[in-house]
């Protein structure tokens, strides 16, 4: 297939494989009939926005502990309409945690920089810190009839945000995570730990796509969006 044709069906959200069209998670949403997506790690609503212009119209949660791209996350929530946007992180417990916030803004995280986090991107320095309250996901309220998918991306945080929120897993009807390959972060886990601590929850895999790119190696990413469902019998003990 050639360039611009592939460029197109990106701009058009389809992959094409061949002949054929792989499916994505606007396939997942809409075949799941979800009603309520979780967005965990919002920054300036970038996942909210790119989900209404994809065609999702149901509520989102959004939560984004920076203070300036929260500014920036209340404004396009409060013209949305079925979008609320909360000042805060979310954790494995409440109470307070400091967030390094870096020069380039997606990459702040509650966790420190490790030491090739610069190699990967000299962007990823922090420019401030910075005291923010921190929930947990079971704290949220969910009504019994929504369907939720929940998207973490909290640079290196996703664990903490699903032992905080072990009641509520079972809510979900998939569970959207970036996961690590290159450790960036002090304490992330590492890539088959993640798998290993969604089997143990119930969930598998179900589709994976590669993001954020190495800037010296432009070829290898350094993370991947793992999209999970909940284990079936359709999986015979798979996991």
């Amino acid at each position: 297939m050639n360039r611009l044709v592939r460029a197109a069906y990106r701009r058009l959200g389809i992959l094409q494989v061949g002949r054929r069209r792989v499916r994505d998670l606007m396939d997942f949403i809409e075949d799941r009939g979800i009603t309520l997506v979780i967005d965990v790690g919002a920054n300036v609503g970038q996942f909210g926005a790119w989900l209404r212009q994809n065609g999702y119209r149901g509520k989102i949660l959004s939560f984004e502990p920076g203070r300036a791209d929260f500014a920036i996350l209340k404004r396009k929530a409060e013209a949305d309409g079925n979008w609320e946007a909360f000042y805060c992180g979310l954790g494995a417990e409440s109470g307070t945690a400091v967030l390094h916030v870096s020069k380039l803004s997606v990459c702040s995280s509650f966790l420190e920089l490790s030491a090739a986090a610069l190699l990967h991107d000299e962007r990823m320095a922090v420019d401030h810190t910075e005291e923010i309250a921190v929930r947990t996901l079971d704290e949220i309220e969910i009504p019994a009839a929504e369907k939720v998918l929940l998207k973490i991306d909290t640079q290196g945080y996703e664990r903490q945000v699903l032992e905080g929120g072990r009641q509520s897993l079972g809510r979900m009807a998939g569970i959207l995570m970036e996961l690590p390959v290159i450790r960036t972060y002090e304490g992330v886990w590492k890539f088959h730990e993640a798998l290993e601590f969604m089997a143990e929850a119930g969930f598998v895999p179900a589709q994976i796509q590669s993001v954020g790119f190495h800037t010296v190696d432009k070829v290898a990413a350094v993370e991947f969006d793992c999209l999970f469902r909940p284990r079936s019998e359709i999986d015979g003990g798979a996991g």
